[in-house]
């Protein structure tokens, strides 16, 4: 028993390693050109809002994003209204993944691990983009056994009583939230829900609330960088974790339509859990578009100009 668990938990750390080595290997494609692209596309609140999701779906890693642009904002390359955009962007490309899960590529990873190692056999610019598609593989070869490794103990007692105590969408919540903070990655949270629910180890309420719960979790890493940085830079970190605070408030309050109207379109329930959360997101963002100048407003009031954390290097006169 012990030995499995230890094989599960490495499969998970061999999943976020996977992660991390995909995020930071597309960033070496990218290189500056990325940051060149966040500064110059964030004119208006739509705009910023459409180069997040596309950022995000390229890097499938939200706390990297967001991090990057805290960054970028204390170095005074993007604006906070602009940063804003970004953020509510970023978290709505965030979604792909479980898309990506509950259209099962997961069957294809191997194919990605093959090809990207045989583009290492060639000269650039092929061999340039080798590393994004090996660990492209990776990431879903990683999810692909950890679901054979979970599928035997669908009918465990000790698995079952867990989960009998998961029973409202609260606790459900909480557990995504405190998954995400510990892993520091709500991508792996919301794809080992969707892996659950799909093997029959969680019901649709169960993961739907833990994968929307997982985006609180995963803001901590932008809000401890954001601790040394200025003004601009932490009222970011807190706007990406007031986009997901926002996430789980409509989530509590539309619950119910949701899970029907998603329940309705019968696409099973892996995709169900990923078009409720893509749904919720789209929502989120929405909302946030249209309040955008109280949304400035409300994060000034949370973050005042010196900044929240005294330490911080507040910009003088930045106008946000």
């Amino acid at each position: 028993m012990i030995s499995t668990i230890l094989i599960i938990l490495a499969t998970i750390l061999l999943f976020l390693f996977s992660v991390s080595k995909f995020s930071h290997a597309i960033e070496r494609v990218a290189g500056d050109k990325l940051k060149y692209y966040l500064t110059k596309t964030t004119e208006t609140p739509v705009r910023s809002t459409f180069t997040g999701f596309i950022v995000n779906a390229i890097f499938q890693s939200n706390t990297a994003i967001t991090v990057t642009l805290v960054g970028l904002v204390n170095a005074g390359l993007v604006t906070f209204p602009g940063a804003l955009g970004i953020v509510i962007g970023s978290n709505v490309g965030n979604t792909l993944t479980s898309q990506l899960i509950a259209f099962n590529i997961m069957a294809f990873a191997p194919i990605f691990i093959v090809i990207g190692f045989m583009m290492r056999r060639f000269e650039n610019p092929i061999k340039h983009y080798s590393s994004p598609v090996f660990y492209f593989g990776l990431l879903f070869l990683s999810l692909s056994y950890l679901q054979l490794l979970i599928a035997p103990y669908i009918s465990n007692p000790d698995v079952l009583y867990f989960i009998s105590h998961v029973d409202s969408i609260y606790i459900a919540i909480l557990v995504g939230i405190i998954g995400a903070a510990i892993f520091q990655s709500s991508t792996a949270i919301s794809v080992l829900a969707i892996t659950f629910v799909s093997q029959g180890i969680l019901n649709f309420d169960q993961a739907f609330s833990i994968v929307v719960g997982s985006g609180i979790g995963t803001t901590v890493t932008a809000l401890i960088a954001s601790f040394v940085m200025n003004t601009a830079s932490q009222r970011t970190a807190f706007a990406h974790l007031w986009f997901n605070i926002m996430s789980v408030i409509i989530t509590i309050i539309l619950f119910n339509p949701v899970k029907s109207f998603i329940l309705s379109l019968n696409t099973g329930l892996s995709q169900s859990v990923a078009n409720a959360h893509l749904l919720i997101s789209v929502v989120t963002a929405i909302f946030l578009l249209l309040t955008f100048k109280w949304y400035i407003k409300f994060i000034e009031i949370i973050i005042p100009n010196k900044g929240f954390f005294h330490k911080s290097r507040a910009v003088v006169g930045n106008k946000i």
